[in-house]
């Protein structure tokens, strides 16, 4: 349980009542059941099962003044929407707003007695958030620096790193690239755990430095979001999410080799259905993806045959190509895969063959046409 969970506890406990604590836009951060025992509504409900609430309770509660309070303020009850009546106890540290409060209360409403109180549990939260925002900030840049900077920089960036996580510098590790909704914004509050640090990557992407023996069995969505301690499934967000796993490094020294993997996967990763999680070790040619700029391979691999041929060719055409390929040049399997008789799939060769000018009888045609096939689809 960490600092934050406690701060939670103690709110609940003091005020008598159902308590939430969330970030200024209303994700969850942490809730308590202690309180009077049956108050409950569709809000608190949607705030814990999906980390947060909807934009329209959002601009409900902030039509309230929540915001711009220095005290506690009551907010009604609005059957319509799901909304109980609350006391929202905003977490302000030296004028800032760093979250909310929130406690349900039933036909018998919060006495003032213990507001004082309360407001003192509300700043010792509000400065807590602070300081782990800072800390969230420092971790970023110093990813930012190991990845990206050189020499001594970057080799105290990684020390520090490492000393987040709980690691030696020289232990294996991997990057691991995450999309998923509202990570970013939890990654402050979220609780250390060892072998891991999480860092912000982008606006939409985060990157977990992870110990190699933490992921080496994951290989699906759940069992990958399980051993980077995303254990709470929600289909609304696994629904939006997409993994890619760069390649294991002998320390991380050596981290920007492997987050250099990690965006490739991630890359491939997007451009399949939702929910799929990418290997670099499972890319296979499109790992070129990562080691030449798109519109070099894009000249080296797309004659303006082969891009007339991908752009313009029949559908069976192109998946004949791509099959008869894939099966290493049997006609007898590409067929059996077809379900076409033999004498079809060599028909279709032929014209393959005038369409795009490799000669698939030499192992360079079809090298070049099976490349072309897989990387053309990211290359624009």
């Amino acid at each position: 349980m960490t600092a934050l969970d406690d701060l939670v506890d103690d709110m609940a406990g003091l005020l008598d009542a159902p308590c939430t604590l969330e970030d200024p836009d209303f994700r969850l951060i942490g809730f308590s059941g202690q309180g009077r025992a049956g108050v409950v509504d569709e809000v608190r409900r949607h705030s814990i099962l999906e980390r947060g609430s909807t934009p329209e309770v959002r601009e409900w509660f902030l039509a309230h003044g929540i915001h711009e309070a220095t005290g506690p303020v009551r907010t009604p009850a609005d059957p319509a929407r799901g909304i109980a009546a609350r006391l929202c106890i905003p977490a302000r540290h030296l004028g800032r707003v760093h979250g909310y409060f929130w406690l349900l209360e039933d036909e018998h409403p919060i006495g003032v007695e213990h507001w004082g109180e309360a407001a003192r549990i509300a700043e010792a939260a509000a400065s807590l958030l602070g300081l782990v925002e800072r800390r969230q900030a420092r971790r970023d840049a110093n990813y930012r620096e190991a990845v990206e900077g050189h020499g001594g920089a970057a080799a105290h960036s990684a020390l520090e790193l490492a000393s987040a996580a709980g690691l030696d510098v020289r232990d294996p590790v991997a990057c691991v690239l995450v999309h998923r909704p509202d990570l970013g914004g939890q990654l402050a509050s979220r609780s250390t755990r060892s072998g891991l640090v999480w860092v912000r990557e982008d606006n939409v992407v985060c990157a977990a430095v992870v110990h190699a023996d933490l992921i080496r069995s994951a290989t699906t969505l759940p069992t990958t979001l399980a051993a980077l301690g995303l254990g709470r499934r929600l289909s609304s967000l696994d629904d939006s999410t997409w993994v890619g796993v760069g390649p294991v490094v002998s320390g991380l020294a050596e981290l920007a080799a492997s987050r250099t993997g990690a965006r490739v996967a991630l890359r491939v990763a997007r451009a399949s259905e939702r929910g799929t999680v990418v290997e670099w070790g499972g890319l296979g040619p499109l790992g070129l993806l990562g080691v030449a700029r798109d519109d070099d391979l894009a000249r080296t691999l797309l004659t303006p045959r082969l891009r007339r041929f991908l752009d313009e060719a029949p559908g069976a055409l192109v998946e004949t190509a791509r099959v008869y390929l894939d099966e290493a040049g049997s006609v007898a399997r590409a067929a059996g895969r077809l379900s076409v008789h033999r004498q079809t799939v060599y028909h279709r060769l032929a014209q393959i063959e005038h369409l795009t000018g490799c000669d698939l009888s030499t192992g360079e045609g079809r090298l070049r046409l099976h490349l072309a096939l897989r990387l053309a689809p990211y290359l624009g």
